[in-house]
């Protein structure tokens, strides 16, 4: 279900292609899911597996690369490598527009001169609507670009009782009204609840009772929504966030990391507008604009994000190359989560650095009560409590 309707070129919408591989039928060879809902896209690549491979050749047949850490080589020694059977092979290169632009560029130019095998679907999950065209360029009519947006407020309870009938069951509305509204923002919580209570239902539909008996969710319980809260300055749902995920199991390394990897990319940005607010400040006030409605899930709100997005694409492509890569501001992923770098001043955020720096030593030396050094931590960030650090 698209929520925002694209310009340019038309393109694929995800209603066309689910129907097309409901149907058994084999889409493009090279298919572009952009967007940034990246929920959406592993959903639908999960649906095209189920329906286009069958279940005993779905480990050898569906291959997934992840493009932080797998070189173009291993894509490519495993597309042109042996088949035992001749079901469909599905490839799903996961940020692909994270890899730097010439060994990107020179793998299309390779694969696309090459030709792709046949009866094989290349799946490239990109952030960007740059590499989206070097994509699509790359393989003309070969291709087809998909975006993937979260559905309107309110499209949900009907997203929600269509992904009901995908798992094989039903939900009625007031009972996905109140899942919506238990399992907060994100689509991959939703989803994971909606399974659960499709399967304990066995067949019945699925009630009030048995979402407000089953979800235990109260919003704001992972690590986006945790970064969510942090970057805009909401200390208590920060902190609650935090108690739910250690409680759950998470660990706080893993959560420290996430968290100081964003407060690296807030200060970064700040640095840069400060040594270079020549190239820089329009940028700025783009994510201010985009602040202001960040919340918003309107289609007008939609909307002006993404013509905000294309605007800082458009400014980051007039940077020097190494600029455009450090914050990639161009990147529409990392736009929606810099934004926040405006809740806080640059005077701040250097302030606040001996308390970040002292914090990571204690979680990497192992200390007893990690917990409470990032609570601690948090408590004192948000509030600006930085004495002593």
């Amino acid at each position: 279900m698209n929520s925002a309707k694209p310009t340019g070129k038309k393109h694929m919408d995800i209603t066309a292609l689910e129907n097309q591989i409901k149907l058994g039928k084999e889409p493009k060879p090279v298919l572009v899911f952009s967007g940034p809902e990246e929920f959406l896209k592993e959903r639908m690549t999960q649906k095209m597996v189920k329906s286009l491979i069958p279940a005993e050749d779905q480990g050898e047949n569906f291959l997934r690369f992840d493009c932080n850490s797998k070189d173009a080589s291993q894509v490519e020694s495993n597309l042109y490598s042996f088949c035992f059977n001749t079901s469909p092979r599905i490839f799903l290169l996961n940020s692909f527009s994270n890899l730097n632009a010439a060994p990107r560029k020179d793998f299309l130019k390779t694969i696309s001169q090459n030709g792709i095998p046949m009866n094989t679907i290349l799946i490239f999950s990109v952030s960007d609507a740059k590499t989206s065209a070097e994509i699509t360029g790359a393989f003309k009519q070969q291709s087809e670009k998909i975006d993937f947006w979260r559905p309107f407020d309110n499209q949900l309870p009907g997203w929600v009782k269509k992904e009901a009938g995908e798992l094989g069951g039903k939900i009625n509305n007031d009972a996905a009204e109140l899942l919506l509204e238990l399992t907060g923002s994100s689509l991959a919580v939703l989803f994971q609840e909606l399974n659960k209570l499709i399967i304990a239902a066995a067949g019945k539909v699925v009630g009030v009772d048995q979402v407000r008996a089953s979800v235990r969710y109260l919003n704001q319980d992972g690590i986006f929504d945790f970064l969510n809260n942090f970057g805009n300055r909401r200390s208590k749902e920060a902190l609650r966030a935090l108690e739910i995920m250690i409680n759950s199991g998470e660990a706080p390394q893993k959560i420290w990391f996430m968290l100081c990897r964003q407060l690296r990319d807030f200060r970064l940005l700040h640095d840069l507008n400060a040594d270079r607010p020549d190239l820089y400040s329009e940028a700025i006030e783009i994510l201010r604009s985009y602040g202001r409605i960040a919340e918003k899930t309107d289609f007008k709100a939609n909307q002006e994000k993404k013509s905000l997005t294309g605007r800082l694409q458009k400014i980051a492509e007039t940077f020097p190359p190494y600029l455009a890569e450090v914050v990639a501001i161009g990147n529409s992923a990392k736009s929606r989560n810099l934004y926040m770098a405006m809740n806080f001043n640059r005077s701040e955020l250097v302030k606040a650095w001996p308390l970040l720096i002292k914090t990571d030593l204690l979680l990497k030396s192992g200390v007893p009560d990690a917990t409470t050094a990032l609570q601690t931590f948090t408590l004192r960030f948000l509030s600006g409590d930085f004495k002593s650090a």
